[in-house]
């Protein structure tokens, strides 16, 4: 149990770790505002320093050797007196100001009674003034305030010209990146570590309305370096790993279970959002019950972006389209995939009246017709969340799965994608969890699929 949970910790770190690493674009833009804020702030306010010093030596006339950590401990001393407010009201009055920004500061040479006096300011007269007067306001008030030992002047330096401080732009620049990136980092890590959403397996029994189905894992796409390799993973492809095979017919044999109890043959599959890789895992659903001997319809029910022609590469202009308007029988439509037992019904992208078509008495009808042809019929259907078209399929299936991506809808969302499903037919079996990290357990990865539907998401009633 433990070790179980230290993978699911481990496995959540890596989610966290992907999550931030998707969005690198805009950390790089906050990063780049930030750093230029912060040397646009630190010009802005920038205040040069300038410094004069003068070496001087302690002397309390015979003893001062005899007693020379009495000396060096007086150096301290004497920077607590340079320091405070009395000389510094004595430095104003000579130089007629109400304000004085200066900082002194007293060093001993060599552990010796020789000691380097120098002052800080914003302007050169500030400088060296304040270390003219400061010796003198010590030297005028020997006797008063009964110090210790004399001053005697062995050296000066003469007036500073140049500022000991500079205002570096590309030092402003890499503190602003190095503080705003870590910053940034640790506040987006923050938050996608509270953000709740599904980022393990047992995510799904302990904060879903719906029981977990199937696992599916990663299963990274082989690609060139130089080109992007498009071409869809599936179960019948020589490249697609075991593990990943596996899973598929996991998924299979537990569907064939469940639909042999409870007489499915039409199955609807859907995801809250996009992006979540329902489109693949129908694809490879229908792919492995032909390869069981079964002989199956796989309809493209999202009209609003098909993709069912582009993981098969169908150059073909047969679609559901030309059936629902009417032109064509159904099965006229169908498009059989050589050597295998699987049927493709492709769509066209109608994002005006999807809604419409798919609500057809000839919709219905079509899924009634193909239970007598087809031992299972497999139906990819648009995301669900927001939009009516999936209801509406559902409304006339036997049963529907819920694919869920790892770490990518919240769980509110998808307990209300579900309570929409539900309220429709209550018919979902289960949810699919696809992963989109490494599994610690087998050491794979997982597989999602791209789509864009939040240009189409309805607000409105449902109907």
């Amino acid at each position: 149990m433990d070790n179980k949970q230290n993978q699911n910790l481990i496995v959540k770190m890596i989610c966290i770790f992907f999550s931030v690493l998707k969005k690198w674009q805009i950390i790089m833009i906050i990063v780049f505002i930030s750093a230029v804020g912060l040397d646009v702030y630190k010009t802005l306010t920038f205040q040069p320093l300038y410094e004069n010093s003068m070496k001087v030596v302690l002397n309390q006339g015979d003893n001062t050797y005899s007693q020379l950590e009495e000396a060096l401990s007086y150096a301290k001393t004497l920077d607590y007196i340079f320091n405070g407010q009395v000389a510094k009201d004595y430095i104003m009055e000579k130089l007629d100001v109400d304000e004085l920004n200066m900082n002194c500061s007293i060093t001993s040479q060599d552990n010796t009674n020789i000691v380097v006096i120098k002052v800080l300011a914003p302007t050169k007269k500030e400088s060296y003034y304040s270390l003219k007067y400061l010796v003198e306001w010590y030297q005028n008030h020997m006797d008063q305030y009964h110090f210790t030992y004399s001053l005697n002047i062995l050296e000066k330096t003469p007036i500073s010209e140049n500022t000991i401080n500079q205002n570096s732009h590309l030092k402003n620049l890499k503190q602003g990146f190095l503080i705003s990136f870590i910053l940034v980092v640790f506040l987006l890590s923050l938050y996608e570590y509270f953000k709740d959403t599904i980022k393990v397996a047992d995510d799904i029994q302990r904060k879903l309305d719906s029981r977990l189905f199937a696992k599916i894992p990663k299963e990274r796409k082989s690609k060139v370096f130089w080109k992007k390799n498009r071409s869809a993973i599936l179960v019948t492809s020589l490249k697609t790993s075991f593990y990943y095979r596996e899973s598929i017919n996991k998924l299979r044999n537990r569907f064939e279970e469940s639909a042999k109890k409870h007489h499915y043959q039409s199955l609807m599959i859907t995801s809250s959002l996009e992006n979540e890789g329902k489109s693949s895992i129908a694809a490879n659903l229908a792919l492995a019950l032909a390869k069981n001997n079964h002989k199956v319809l796989l309809i493209d029910g999202d009209l609003r972006k098909p993709s069912v022609n582009k993981i098969f590469d169908v150059k073909d202009n047969r679609s559901l389209n030309s059936y629902l308007n009417g032109a064509n029988t159904w099965q006229s439509q169908v498009i059989m995939l050589p050597k295998t037992k699987l049927c493709l019904l492709c769509a066209k992208q109608n994002l005006i009246e999807s809604e419409m078509m798919l609500s057809s008495e000839k919709m219905r009808l079509l899924l009634e017709e193909a239970k007598k042809e087809f031992d299972y019929i497999i139906v990819d259907s648009s995301p669900a969340y927001d939009l009516n078209d999936p209801l509406i399929i559902n409304e006339n299936v036997d049963a529907s799965l819920l694919v869920v991506k790892q770490d990518e809808a919240t769980t509110r969302l998808i307990n209300e994608t579900i309570s929409s499903l539900v309220d429709v037919k209550n018919n979902l079996i289960g949810c699919i969890y696809n992963a989109r990290v490494i599994d610690l357990g087998k050491q794979h990865r997982v597989y999602g699929y791209h789509y864009g539907y939040s240009r189409y998401r309805k607000t409105e009633g449902r109907g």
